[in-house]
């Protein structure tokens, strides 16, 4: 399976644990201000999106014994995976980083042609055949 997710010519970036980058998502939707991923993170049903995702356990962890502690809404949440979101300040990977799930909501809070397309892009994607 390949693992890149271009979308309009645009590269996504991932980081270790997986997550995409919703700075480079942003770009591949256009760039507009009003649809700047802080945003749509400041959006009440987004803040308890990721409040359930926290509430889940955040992202499984790809090693099994692998202990991830974050701190998120006043608690901590040692063990339970990774972190739904992530921002990097600074550096050659800035950005936010958020886990699929968000990716979709986010594409979603776009326009319904945006939310298509990454669907179509993860498809596509998740379903190649390995080379």
């Amino acid at each position: 399976m390949n693992n890149l997710m271009v979308i309009d010519g645009i590269e996504v970036r991932r980081d270790v644990h997986g997550r995409y980058c919703l700075n480079d998502l942003h770009r591949a939707a256009g760039g507009e201000q009003k649809y700047r991923p802080k945003y749509w993170l400041d959006n009440k049903q987004t803040r308890e999106l990721i409040e359930q995702l926290f509430t889940e356990g955040g992202i499984p962890s790809s090693e099994q014994n692998q202990s991830v502690s974050f701190f998120q809404g006043g608690r901590d949440t040692q063990n339970l995976g990774i972190a739904p979101v992530n921002t990097v300040r600074g550096g050659a990977e800035q950005g936010t980083y958020v886990c699929k799930e968000l990716v979709f909501a986010y594409a979603m809070w776009i326009s319904p042609s945006f939310h298509l397309k990454v669907i179509r892009t993860f498809d596509r994607i998740t379903s190649a055949p390995q080379t």
